[in-house]
């Protein structure tokens, strides 16, 4: 019973969240409310998972672990940005341009290793399928969305062909919404199955 209470409470939680949407003209006086308790909770949830890392990373330094180095830059980097936002203050333009500064280059790497990675898997999926209609439309579709958001072309001139390009490329958002929403049904589902005694709860 221990190891279903957190299930039970998730699972309740969400479908009373579920519910407070489709009724909003009704519950919008609550809705806000709960939104607020949901944001203190992730809030600090978020709070004891920095300070677990940042103990976690200081113990490989004290034992002097492999690669403990990194956990050295981890964790300067770590103090050094808390002071730095605790003394100027969240607001302050330096403090953000110095921020922005670092967090851009960091994003577009990591951006451009998605993008190897996602292309590698691509490349992975003809070898192995083949060619067959499902890869060939996937090729054939990522190509169209990539040249598309790139902007060499302009339909400037032609509104109603302006109009379709910028449809299209709202398609793969979209998508990626359409595939949270089928993540979170799923976990909706699960929640529910478990609750119900129709899925054993493993560790």
């Amino acid at each position: 019973m221990k190891q279903r209470t957190p299930v039970i409470t998730a699972a309740i939680s969400g479908i009373v969240m579920l519910a407070a949407l489709f009724f909003q003209p009704f519950t919008a006086p609550y809705l806000g409310l709960v939104l607020g308790w949901a944001i203190i909770l992730s809030s600090v949830a978020l709070l004891v998972a920095i300070a677990s890392l940042v103990v976690t990373h200081i113990r490989f330094i004290v034992k002097g672990r492999k690669g403990f180095l990194f956990s050295i830059i981890l964790v300067i980097s770590f103090l050094g940005t808390v002071s730095l936002g605790w003394y100027l203050g969240l607001e302050d333009p330096a403090f953000l341009k110095g921020i922005q500064s670092i967090l851009i280059p960091l994003e577009n790497a990591l951006m451009a290793l998605i993008a190897l990675v996602l292309m590698s898997a691509a490349v992975k999926i003809f070898r192995v399928r083949g060619w067959s209609i499902l890869t060939i439309s996937f090729g054939l579709s990522a190509l169209v969305f990539l040249f598309l958001n790139l902007g060499f072309v302009r339909f400037d001139s032609n509104p109603a062909l302006s109009q379709l390009v910028s449809s299209l490329q709202h398609l793969p958002v979209v998508g990626a919404r359409g595939l949270l929403i089928g993540v979170a049904l799923g976990a909706l589902l699960m929640a529910l199955r478990v609750l119900f005694g129709q899925e054993a709860l493993r560790e």
